[in-house]
């Protein structure tokens, strides 16, 4: 009996982890990405690019270096914090976990404003690791 029970729940801690992994690194993922820094601008991106497959980190790098330079240029500053996340689908290679973040951004001059974007996190596992293979808004209707 102990031998079936052993072999039953297996896949259900398997499971356990994963969500729990996928979960951790989509919010550290969706909070790299929405945080910026104009003293330190390749920070959160090089955070972010190092949570993603190999072959999607170089592209992602660039697009996020065109898209940031005006935030440097402008000393913008943003800070995420996850309000809420959840695993949308669990394979066992593949994930999808939506992330609600908080961010605050602020610009010298102006006073600090807060926007609340859902974005969709899509990942990989790769040996052991979950690796992120895609960052996507959430688009409210």
């Amino acid at each position: 009996m102990l031998t079936g029970y052993t072999h039953w729940t297996t896949p259900d801690r398997e499971f356990n982890r994963d969500s729990r992994t996928v979960v951790q690194v989509a919010t550290g993922m969706a909070e790299a990405v929405a945080s910026f820094s104009p003293t330190a601008p390749n920070a959160s991106v090089d955070r972010a690019a190092a949570m993603m497959v190999p072959d999607r980190a170089q592209a992602f790098k660039e697009q996020y270096a065109k898209s940031s330079a005006d935030l440097v240029q402008r000393k913008v500053t943003a800070q995420a914090a996850t309000l809420s996340a959840g695993v949308e689908a669990l394979g066992p290679a593949d994930a999808s976990v939506a992330v609600i973040l908080r961010v605050t951004q602020n610009s010298p001059g102006q006073p600090p404003s807060q926007a609340a974007p859902a974005v969709r996190v899509t990942l990989t596992k790769r040996g052991n690791d979950w690796l992120v293979l895609d960052v996507t808004p959430i688009n409210s209707r």
